[in-house]
C-alpha cells in the first residue's frame, strides 16, 4: 500500500523546519542577553548593598564582597530609622491603592453605565487633566494643604491623586464590558446602585482592579517629588525620601544607599513576581475590551 500524507496535517519541508529550529535558538539566546542586561543593574546594587564604601569602588570591580557587610542593613533599621520609614511607604502604598480603586471604579462605572447630561464633555476634561504636569500644581496645592494643616502629614501626600484620570479611563474600559442585561436583572431584583456595584460590578472586574492596584502601588511607593515638599520631619518621611537624606555633599555612604535601594526596590519584586499573572491578564484583556 503506498503511503498517503493526510491533508490535515501538511508536512514542512526538513529545510523549513532546520531553519525554524535554528529562529527558535537565535531567538533564545537574544531572549537571554536582553534579560541579563535588564537584571544586571539588580544583580549589582544586591551585591554592592553588603559590601563596604571601599570596596564598592575597587577596580576592577567585584561581584561578591570579599567580606559581607551585613551591619549596613543594621545601620539603617536600628540607627537611621529605616523601620518607621519603611513603615510608612507601606501604609502610605496600600491606604492609597485601595481608596483609589474604590474611587476610581465608582468614577469609571459612572461614565460607563450612566447617562446624564455633559457626560462626554466631563470626560473630555478628565483626561485633558492627565496634559497637566504635576509640576505646575505643586504650588496651588501646597497653599491649599497648609491652610488645612495638612503639610509634614500624611494624609497631604494621600489625597492630591485619589480619584485620578487614569484610573477612572482604565476602569471604564473595563465597565463597559458588563452587559446592561446583567444589570437591569440586578435593578429590577431590588438592589440599589450601590449594592449592584458591590455584588455585579466588582466582581467581573477582578482582573482590571489586579492590574490597576499594582500599578498605583508601585506608583505611589516611588513617588518622591511631592513627598519631599510636603513632607519634613523624619518620622514622617517616605523610603524615597529618606534615600535622597542619606546623601551628603562631604561624604556620602553609598554603601548605606545601596542597602536602603534594595530595601525600597524588594518589595516590589516580591508583588510582582506574586501577582505577575494578574498583572499580565489585567492588561491583555483591557487591550482587547478597550
Amino acid at each position: 500500500m503506498q503511503n498517503t500524507v493526510s491533508l490535515n496535517r501538511p508536512v514542512r519541508p526538513k529545510s523549513s523546519q532546520g531553519k525554524t529550529r535554528w529562529t527558535a535558538i537565535i531567538m533564545f539566546i537574544l531572549m537571554v542577553l536582553v534579560s541579563f542586561l535588564m537584571i544586571f543593574p539588580l544583580l549589582w546594587l544586591f551585591g554592592s548593598s553588603v559590601k563596604s564604601i571601599s570596596e564598592i569602588f575597587t577596580n576592577p570591580p567585584t561581584w561578591l564582597p570579599h567580606i559581607w557587610q551585613w551591619r549596613n542593613f543594621t545601620e539603617l533599621f536600628v540607627n537611621r530609622g529605616f523601620g518607621r520609614v519603611a513603615w510608612n511607604s507601606l501604609l502610605l502604598s496600600s491606604v492609597f491603592t485601595v481608596a483609589t480603586l474604590f474611587l476610581c471604579g465608582l468614577g469609571g462605572f459612572a461614565f460607563a453605565k450612566y447617562q446624564f447630561r455633559g457626560k462626554q464633555v466631563l470626560f473630555v476634561f478628565v483626561l485633558a487633566s492627565l496634559m497637566i504636569p504635576h509640576e505646575a500644581t505643586m504650588v496651588p496645592l501646597f497653599v491649599i494643604y497648609k491652610n488645612f494643616h495638612l503639610i509634614d502629614n500624611l494624609w497631604g501626600v494621600i489625597l492630591p491623586d485619589l480619584a485620578n484620570a487614569f484610573g477612572i479611563f482604565f476602569m471604564r474600559q473595563y465597565c463597559r464590558s458588563i452587559p446592561d442585561e446583567m444589570m437591569e436583572a440586578a435593578r429590577i431584583d431590588g438592589c440599589s446602585e450601590f449594592t449592584l456595584f458591590r455584588k455585579v460590578v466588582l466582581p467581573n472586574l477582578r482582573s482590571a482592579f489586579a492590574a490597576l492596584g499594582i500599578i498605583l502601588f508601585v506608583k505611589q511607593w516611588n513617588n518622591f517629588m511631592w513627598p519631599v515638599v510636603i513632607l519634613r520631619s523624619k518620622e514622617n518621611m517616605t523610603l524615597a525620601v529618606a534615600l535622597k537624606a542619606l546623601e551628603d555633599s562631604n561624604n556620602t555612604p553609598y554603601h548605606l544607599i545601596m542597602a536602603g535601594s534594595v530595601i525600597s526596590v524588594l518589595p516590589l519584586l516580591i508583588i510582582v513576581l506574586i501577582f505577575q499573572k494578574q498583572l499580565i491578564s489585567g492588561l491583555t484583556e483591557g487591550a482587547v475590551k478597550g
